[in-house]
């Protein structure tokens, strides 16, 4: 596929949540959008609305939906839900507090933060798992548009994982990329062997938000 056929990927992390400020991990759980997150996707739309999208798709929790929705009803488009999107399970994690995490499962913690491709947590998905359905469901979306430019809206382990993937990253590297909330981060897929980053963690669009760079979960 020629360079002015690529499909542009912008992939989008859900707005902020009450549990990423108060350091829960989320996982599968449900926890909609804060009135911060909410003020994150109204910019994130904002800054994507003179962009020519050709379809919107997110994964099927609550906060990347409505994050994915913000965009979406400015070029009034509907949303399309991938399952492979969605985050990471976190098992027996899902709803603790990082404290509470390492008082019950401190060594487990220690290697999910340092060698996370060795890690299940408890009744919880490997990175590897997440990756064989978040690349295929990534594809998926770049496929249905080619030359066009799409939004896919996740999560943080989703995202992670594309980018390791097209960047060629070592799994040490996971934890080197930072990613937050809202922010724009971009790909171009140009064949099977044609895949770059064009952006990472892109938050001017969030410049003047109360706290856009908090350190979620």
């Amino acid at each position: 596929m020629c360079r002015h056929m690529e499909t542009r990927i912008i992939l989008a992390r859900h707005g902020l949540t009450e549990w990423n400020v108060q350091g829960r991990y989320q996982g599968r759980r449900e926890c909609g959008l804060c009135e911060q997150g909410k003020l994150e996707s109204r910019a994130l739309a904002s800054a994507l609305a003179p962009v020519p999208l050709a379809a919107v798709y997110a994964g099927p929790l609550t906060r990347a939906v409505d994050t994915a929705r913000a965009a979406a009803q400015r070029h009034g488009l509907d949303v399309t839900v991938l399952p492979g999107l969605t985050e990471i399970c976190h098992g027996d994690w899902e709803g603790r507090l990082v404290g509470e995490v390492a008082r019950e499962w401190g060594e487990l913690l220690v290697r999910w933060r340092t060698a996370p491709y060795h890690v299940r947590m408890p009744g919880g998905e490997t990175l590897a798992e997440v990756e064989e359905r978040v690349w295929p469901a990534v594809q998926q979306a770049a496929a249905g548009h080619p030359g066009r430019t799409v939004l896919v809206v996740t999560h943080d382990t989703p995202v992670r994982v594309v980018l390791k993937h097209i960047l060629g990253l070592s799994e040490e590297g996971f934890w080197r990329l930072r990613l937050d909330n809202a922010a724009i981060n971009e790909v171009g897929f140009a064949g099977p062997s044609g895949c770059r980053v064009l952006r990472v963690n892109d938050t001017r669009h969030l410049e003047g938000l109360p706290g856009h760079d908090q350190k979620a979960l």
